[in-house]
């Protein structure tokens, strides 16, 4: 672990050998270009994911809506078919012998007039035609009565239902006599066929014809409204279809390996009289990334504002950091050879523009120095410059890196789904946060201060975390509130619950911090009900904390918990204790004991 840190370290401070203008490049490669490339894609398969399932949708939806208008369709048929079938006194009409013409339209007329067997042709609009095929010679052609001869026998939907061993059939055909009769009505034909041997009796044969009007059927299926193609199948052929290639009623069906179907199908399955029906939706594969490309405005804009305006925001930054460095870098070149020379540019107020003034004005005392003392007070000014330096450096150092990108990751990740203002406030807090982190000054401060650093830090916590994180901040004694404790102390046990604690778990948690006196003693005590620990990890860290020291430091996660227990062991004296007690997904307690 140690070797690993320590490489990891090398790693590090070797950056410190690249270019100015290199780290800038990296910089954008890993945090503009891959983001927002990686971002885009994201994008890109969320809106494709969410159009292909509304496609699905709709599909289904049309593939229902075709399911139950030919599901009605064909039930309503059979209906009339049934009706048919199980009327007496038209079969008794078809039984009868005849011994001439006139003798049969009496009977025909006897029947329709004390019978309204027809009503359901007229008034069924679905129904073409309703013929019944007779082996009687004695009745007359015409209407919707037959004679079942020879010619009928040889026709296609006679011999399959001649075949088949169901007394009914559903079936579907091409008529070329009729195709040549009328270019409007077509040839194709379905039709719902049965032998008509209800009774019994079976004195001549009787067959009823229920034709179904393709026309209406197919345009009302054509009708649906779906992104993609739409096939009736039975016994590989297709029947109905929404695809105007093979949609000409003048012609055969089509077979169904013939047709051009679009990769992405769905099938239903509906069983009919004596087959079963398969509707077949097809769709293209989307393709939402050419859609994107077609349109040049939103291509423009994507453009733009993934990468054009991050780029020459880069640039532009490089230009103005590498220029003004680069000039510095070469005054103080300069600088060695003894040649104290003024940066003659425009300066700018950012920290490269008050590095530069106050190189110049560096440079300017210490040519007015050199003309009035001697080399010695020369040296002793480097000296004391070297000892602000290091000063500045200490003070930079004071400044906690984990805390401050733990709590812009929270921000960043936050603002995603967040508006405007509520982001603008917890950058607010948050911004006060770290400027009294960085103004460091003297190491102790009041409770009441970390008080005030503890509500700050969860408050952001809660906008991280939103109603799954509550909080509660008890001082029993308000005697407490001016008592001087090491800065960020209770803060960085604060952070460690929040971490380690309740971000770890999916349940609501709570971080309580108590500030009580007893025995005159102070008694500290942070309180989570986040993920815990084992045993075997809380007797590790109750092994390091009773034994701290800054060696130690890489052995444990959080190495702020540790740095803040030395502080307060050093400000105190040593007399610190430091209690800690966890139990696996009930959360942890920590309790520092101080003497007042």
């Amino acid at each position: 672990m140690i070797i690993t840190l320590r490489n990891l370290c090398k790693r590090i401070r070797a950056l410190d050998n690249w270019r100015l203008k290199t780290k800038l490049y990296v910089l954008f490669v890993f945090c503009v270009l891959i983001p927002v490339i990686a971002t885009n894609l994201l994008f890109y398969q969320s809106i494709k994911g969410s159009i292909e399932q509304k496609e699905y949708t709709n599909s289904n939806q049309s593939l229902q809506r075709i399911k139950f208008n030919l599901r009605n369709i064909i039930d309503n048929s059979l209906y009339v078919s049934n009706f048919l079938y199980t009327d007496e006194i038209l079969n008794r009409f078809m039984d009868s012998v005849y011994h001439n013409e006139e003798d049969y339209y009496q009977a025909y007329y006897n029947m329709l007039s004390n019978n309204n067997i027809f009503r359901y042709y007229y008034s069924y609009q679905k129904v073409n035609q309703i013929t019944f095929y007779v082996d009687n010679e004695t009745i007359v052609n015409g209407g919707n009565f037959i004679k079942l001869d020879d010619t009928i026998r040889k026709t296609e939907w006679y011999q399959a239902l001649t075949n088949t061993k169901d007394h009914i059939m559903i079936y579907s055909y091409f008529d070329k006599q009729q195709a040549q009769m009328s270019q409007s009505q077509g040839g194709r034909k379905v039709s719902i066929i049965r032998k008509f041997d209800y009774f019994g009796d079976n004195q001549v044969e009787k067959i009823l014809k229920v034709d179904l009007d393709y026309n209406f059927i197919n345009k009302s299926l054509r009708n649906e409204s779906m992104d993609g193609k739409m096939y009736v199948v039975a016994n590989d052929k297709v029947i109905f279809s929404n695809d105007q290639k093979i949609n000409n009623n003048q012609k055969s069906f089509y077979s169904i390996a013939n047709c051009d179907i679009f990769p992405v199908q769905r099938t239903e399955v509906i069983s009919m009289v004596s087959e079963d029906w398969k509707i077949i939706v097809s769709m293209e594969r989307l393709n939402i990334l050419s859609e994107v490309l077609n349109s040049k405005v939103n291509f423009v804009i994507m453009i733009v504002l993934n990468l054009l305006l991050p780029t020459m925001l880069i640039w532009m930054i490089s230009r103005s950091l590498i220029t003004r460095v680069e000039m510095i870098s070469k005054h103080l070149d300069k600088v060695k050879q003894e040649k104290f020379e003024v940066i003659v540019c425009p300066e700018g107020k950012d920290e490269i523009g008050n590095l530069i003034r106050s190189y110049n004005m560096m440079v300017t005392k210490i040519k007015d120095l050199i003309l009035i003392v001697y080399k010695d007070q020369v040296e002793k000014q480097a000296l004391e410059l070297s000892k602000k330096q290091a000063e500045l450096k200490a003070l930079q150092s004071q400044v906690n890196p984990h805390f401050m990108f733990n709590t812009l990751e929270t921000i960043r990740m936050r603002s995603l789904i967040k508006n405007e203002i509520e982001t603008s406030e917890i950058i607010k807090k948050l911004s006060l946060l770290l400027r009294k982190t960085i103004n460091w000054g003297d190491d102790l401060i009041s409770i009441r201060e970390e008080i005030k650093f503890v509500e700050s830090y969860l408050n952001i916590q809660q906008y991280r975390f939103g109603d799954k994180l509550q909080y509660e901040i008890q001082v029993l004694d308000e005697q407490l509130l001016d008592l001087q404790i090491p800065k960020l102390t209770i803060l960085t046990f604060v952070e460690n619950a929040c971490i380690h604690g309740i971000e770890s778990t999916s349940q609501d948690g709570s971080v309580t911090v108590k500030f009580d006196v007893m025995n005159k003693h102070l008694y500290m005590t942070i309180q989570d009900t986040g993920a815990g620990m084992d045993e075997r990890k809380l007797e590790y860290i109750r092994n390091i904390m009773g034994n701290p020291s800054i060696d130690r430091m890489s052995e444990l996660d959080s190495i702020g918990m540790l740095n803040a227990y030395i502080r307060l062991r050093i400000y105190f004296d040593e007399r610190v204790n430091i209690r800690i007690s966890s139990e696996m997904g009930k959360g942890t307690v920590i309790e520092i004991r101080v003497p007042l």
